[in-house]
């Protein structure tokens, strides 16, 4: 083995902590303005490709150090709400504190925080103004009425028992946990590029919505703090990865865009939009590997894969 391939190994595990979690945790998911302005894009999003509902019924595939993204999704109108993950992050303390601060963003119809507060979230927006089309007819009072506040706070203490509104699972492996066709949305945030079986992921989530339902996916393809560059994964042979792997319960999956656009079209999907983001922070990456540094599993990549670090993935059933 040589020298450059050792310190690819030792350098990829330097960003990574005991348990598998990269440097950059779970996602900003322990912050409510975060979660706010999270599902507020993919509703967004769902509305401006003709989607003119809130979604009664969703599942959050990874949800991360709390369930707060899902809690916003619940604070907008759904009604039920499923929290899927592989290994659980998220505790009782935090997701009520979270939970009280959503209730204040919304009852305030406060803007979404942007680019400069989340410079890596996606998808990006035009405007951040607060989408007051969305909620017509007193939506948002209704749904922050305060007897239901009060019980969707006391099923979040309680939440082992009640299961009424929140049901979260973890690990989740088997899409039977969820029914058949009783999903409108199901969302992720920077997590499908953490999956080691994308075909039994995206079949599961077409299993799980509804014929006319969606899913809404953002996705990062850097190479989340284990190389100098942001794509600098896709020069790892794959017995170097296997050792950069180790027994880590997830990494990164190293699939770009086109794998999952064809993952989601061979579970049935129905692609409505697709946002490629060709930027990477430049205060974590020196820049891009050249197509010769490719390793030999990647090097017939498209230039469009190559060349994308993150995206935005609209599917309907």
């Amino acid at each position: 083995m040589n020298k450059k391939t050792i310190r690819k190994i030792l350098g990829g595990f330097k960003s990574y902590v005991p348990g598998g979690l990269s440097i950059h945790g779970t996602g900003g998911t322990d912050s409510a303005r975060y979660c706010y302005t999270i599902w507020l894009r993919h509703l967004l999003m769902l509305h401006q490709n003709g989607f003119s509902k809130i979604p009664k019924t969703i599942a959050e595939l990874g949800p991360g150090d709390s369930i707060g993204t899902g809690l916003a999704g619940l604070l907008s109108g759904s009604e039920k709400f499923y929290a899927l993950d592989v290994i659980e992050h998220t505790n009782l303390e935090k997701n009520i504190s979270i939970f009280d601060e959503l209730v204040r963003l919304f009852a305030n119809y406060s803007d979404l925080p942007g680019d400069d507060e989340f410079p890596r979230a996606v998808p990006r927006l035009d405007s951040y103004n607060f989408p007051s089309k969305i909620f017509a007819n007193d939506d948002i009072e209704r749904s922050l009425d305060k007897s239901r506040i009060e019980s969707l706070r006391n099923e979040l203490i309680d939440m082992e028992k009640q299961k009424k509104s929140i049901q979260y699972m973890c690990p989740w492996n088997d899409p039977k946990i969820i029914e058949n066709d009783s999903v409108d949305l199901v969302f992720s945030q920077a997590v499908l590029e953490h999956v080691e079986d994308l075909k039994h992921t995206y079949d599961s989530m077409y299993r799980w919505v509804k014929q006319g339902g969606y899913i809404s996916n953002a996705i990062d393809f850097e190479s989340h703090g284990l190389s100098n560059e942001w794509n600098g994964h896709w020069s790892f042979s794959d017995l170097t990865w296997k050792l950069m792997k180790g027994n880590r319960p997830y990494l990164i999956n190293r699939e770009p865009l086109s794998k999952h656009i064809e993952a989601a079209h061979d579970a049935g999907f129905e692609t409505i939009s697709i946002i490629p983001v060709k930027t990477f922070p430049s205060d974590e990456y020196t820049g891009s590997i050249r197509r010769d540094e490719l390793a030999k599993k990647f090097v017939n990549m498209s230039e469009e894969d190559f060349t994308t670090a993150s995206a935005y993935i609209l599917a309907k059933k």
